[in-house]
């Protein structure tokens, strides 16, 4: 009978003192290699800081972010001479089509026409799609050329900006 109480009272305390201590430390255990995951994320990006900071800084230096939204369509269309020639791309033809006024938006579509090798394609998409400005493709045809390795691609670009 000594053996049963001594078993029943040793099982309780187990269950509520030392398991409840030992569920707290696995968990604790947990959150400590989860922060110790994000630390070594953000040393790495600490190390990496200068060359980011530089990327960002050369990305900003083709848009003047305090220019007012008069000039937008202007510096637009001249942002997209610069992914062209950036790009190895020959513009053959650039409009702005039309304006749409919503309540605090302003949609500019543009139809662009050039020719190119499909790297320079390549990277004039990804420009347009990463640029501050809030340009995106809707539209985008490649056409062959005969004869030759340049293609022809057609564009509908569209612009969002903010109105005043």
């Amino acid at each position: 009978m000594y053996i049963t109480v001594s078993v029943v009272i040793f099982s309780a305390a187990f269950n509520f003192l030392a398991l409840p201590i030992l569920k707290k430390n696995d968990a604790l255990n947990r959150e400590i290699n989860i922060n110790r995951t994000k630390l070594k994320k953000y040393m790495r990006l600490l190390a990496h800081q200068d060359y980011i900071q530089n990327e960002y800084n050369k990305f900003t230096s083709r848009i003047n972010l305090s220019e007012t939204s008069k000039d937008t369509l202007v510096t637009t269309l001249s942002e997209l001479e610069s992914f062209a020639k950036d790009a190895n791309i020959r513009i053959i033809d650039i409009r702005p089509q039309s304006l749409t006024n919503l309540d605090l938006t302003r949609k500019v579509l543009i139809d662009l026409r050039a020719e190119g090798t499909i790297e320079g394609y390549l990277k004039f998409v990804y420009n347009i799609e990463n640029s501050l400005s809030l340009l995106s493709i809707k539209k985008f045809q490649l056409n062959a050329k005969p004869n030759t390795q340049s293609l022809e691609g057609i564009f509908s670009i569209l612009q969002l900006t903010v109105s005043e």
